[in-house]
């Protein structure tokens, strides 16, 4: 699966007020209406107890401008770096979000599904924001960026 591109996004909960998350590239649209989306985490992951225990959540789909933030949340030795205020809108009672996520949600988790070693965790998506900026890849065990994209020209030019 390392030969897949994929966006990555920072998945995170508050645990008795306490801010836990983890980078997560197995994320996809489930629905539009009602809005879903799903994402997977390994039962090993150091914040799935947390966010199996976690009512709502926050899903920062990270930009191409957020390689370093990526890198902090998917090496479990560098949890003490998470979560900077200045990177981060962390308010009481709401689950954190990256402030300059190209795509932000928060919703209920409205199901866990026990799917072997990962869980699956439908998100009910209540707030939405994005912003433009190009997306972070996961391919081949590095964090790329899409580069230049150009607009196909018409037949008739």
């Amino acid at each position: 699966m390392a030969r897949l591109a994929s966006g990555v996004a920072v998945v995170a909960c508050l645990d008795r007020g306490v801010p836990r998350g983890l980078l997560v590239s197995s994320l996809t649209s489930l629905s539009v209406e009602p809005p879903r989306v799903l994402f997977c985490i390994a039962k090993t992951a150091g914040s799935h107890a947390s966010l199996a225990g976690a009512e709502r959540c926050g899903l920062s789909v990270l930009s191409d401008r957020d390689a370093e933030e990526a890198e902090r949340f998917s090496s479990a030795h560098r949890g003490a770096e998470r979560f900077g205020a200045a990177a981060w809108r962390l308010l009481p009672d709401q689950p954190p979000l990256h402030r300059g996520a190209l795509i932000g949600m928060t919703g209920p988790i409205s199901q866990r599904i026990d799917a072997g070693s990962h869980s699956v965790f439908i998100l009910d998506v209540e707030t939405i924001e994005t912003r433009n900026a190009g997306p972070l890849i996961y391919f081949d065990r590095a964090f790329r960026s899409l580069g230049v994209v150009s607009t196909p020209r018409s037949a008739s030019n």
